[in-house]
């Protein structure tokens, strides 16, 4: 199933959630009209019998209906006027997956005690309701939480307001004016080497030394082919059980072209990487797990002062959506929140296009779903002119020559076995990551680490 179609099944949900609302949005769904030809015929049936039998019983439930038919009249006739409704949100730029809260200040006029009265917030992404019984109160406020906001720009479509007498058989409503919206920007996801120093913790794979000889600060990393002997550290390999290496300061990436693939077939998930249908839901989609990693590298080079470029498609085409270094503008952070799966440019092409701005010795940081033959085969060219080249992915494809599993699609599917794209250019010297949820065991170069780092405020 392709993301296209995934995302648009869930607006297909939301709105029947929104419809849902509205049908529940007047109390029992009852008209006004309804409600006085119900409590009509109820009082013409005891006025009948009362005509009829008398007796004081009939008399007190007549007068009854009468003085409730009066409140109604004027519940619904001098009901709250003015309505003005304030909201303001915190955190002021939430990130992906964090609840927010929205506090609401409520003021009206009438000269009626209301009974009680329900506020119905329409969201893009839901809806919420609050019960309050105002009595002879005419402002107040209430909070409530939307809980685990996704990733993108979320808009208050509307509000109603609805009263009602104490039975609930005359109700009144309004619908008040106001705008109100906020952003929810992508959850960094830091990987590796591209941790910031300020959430390093005890027990992380990323430590930050200095070495007494040359008075450099060193970087100990994961053993890449073609590293000197001589830069192996033998005390951390012996810790970790695989040899790492020290990368001196003058060797880290201060220079870096992100390159993030926003093409729907990019993330089309593999036939045989389908999870149960149970399953589906418990992992962020890959395409927000992409736009985290982005996000990630782009405030690692804010913090570190690198110079970096970030290429995407729709920009306009071959151009970078950034480039700079040092604080990162709001408007990338903006890009990033609102950007979508709708590229028309392959991953390939958007390589060729970064290609024509990159410096020497410039780190490349792809960026996408899955790997694919003609993407491949442009990062293997660049290998081998000796481009640096760090491929974030979420799924493995086999590779060309493995017919055996592109014939059988019910094959297992494994992570940088033997015959796989990524198991190809990683010994051509790419540095592999694996956005997936659950990195396969063994797997040494895939260490994910996620925190909850905040972007800069734009």
């Amino acid at each position: 199933m392709s993301y296209s179609s995934l995302i648009e099944q869930t607006q297909n949900k939301q709105q029947g959630q929104l419809s849902a609302a509205a049908g529940r949005l007047h109390p029992h769904g009852r008209s006004m009209a309804w409600q006085w030809l119900r409590m009509l015929a109820i009082t013409a049936v005891l006025a009948a019998l009362y005509a009829w039998r008398g007796g004081a019983s009939l008399l007190f439930l007549l007068t009854a209906s009468g003085l409730l038919m009066l409140g109604g009249f004027l519940l619904q006739a001098c009901g709250p006027r003015s309505v003005k409704i304030i909201r303001s949100m915190s955190p002021a730029r939430p990130a992906a997956g964090d609840h927010v809260n929205v506090e609401v200040q409520v003021s009206f006029t009438t000269w009626l005690p209301v009974p009680w009265m329900l506020i119905t917030d329409y969201w893009s992404g839901g809806w919420h309701q609050e019960l309050l019984f105002p009595g002879f109160r005419r402002s107040f406020h209430y909070v409530y939480k939307l809980h685990e906001m996704p990733r993108g720009i979320h808009q208050l479509h509307g509000c109603r307001m609805s009263w009602g007498d104490l039975p609930g058989l005359f109700t009144g409503g309004c619908w008040p004016e106001g705008k109100a919206g906020f952003k929810v920007l992508p959850r960094p996801l830091y990987i590796g080497g591209t941790l910031p120093e300020s959430i390093l913790m005890p027990g992380d794979a990323l430590s930050l030394k200095r070495s007494r000889n040359s008075g450099e600060a060193a970087d100990i990393r994961d053993y890449a082919p073609g590293d000197p002997l001589s830069r192996i550290h033998w005390k951390n390999s012996a810790r970790k059980g695989s040899l790492q290496s020290r990368v001196p300061e003058r060797e880290e990436g201060r220079m870096t072209c992100i390159v993030l693939a926003n093409s729907p077939e990019n993330y089309e998930i593999p036939y045989s990487a389908l999870t149960p249908r149970s399953q589906r839901g418990t992992a962020a989609p890959a395409f927000e797990r992409a736009v985290s990693t982005a996000m990630g590298l782009m405030l690692s080079a804010e913090r570190s002062g690198a110079y970096v470029q970030l290429f995407s498609g729709g920009w306009p085409e071959g151009m970078a959506r950034h480039e700079g270094l040092g604080k990162l503008p709001g408007r990338v952070q903006d890009m990033l929140t609102e950007i979508t799966p709708s590229g028309t440019r392959s991953l390939s092409q958007l390589l060729e296009d970064s290609s024509k701005g990159w410096i020497p010795g410039m780190t490349v940081a792809v960026i996408t779903g899955r790997l694919e033959e003609e993407a491949a085969r442009t990062l293997a060219r660049f290998l081998v002119q000796g481009v640096r080249v760090e491929l974030y992915y979420v799924w493995d494809q086999p590779a060309p020559a493995a017919t055996d599993m592109w014939r059988n699609p019910a094959v297992e599917y494994k992570h940088h076995t033997a015959g796989t794209i990524g198991s190809s250019l990683a010994r051509l010297g790419a540095r592999m990551y694996c956005l997936h949820p659950v990195p396969p065991d063994g797997h040494k170069e895939a260490e994910l680490h996620e925190f909850p780092g905040r972007p800069t405020l734009g």
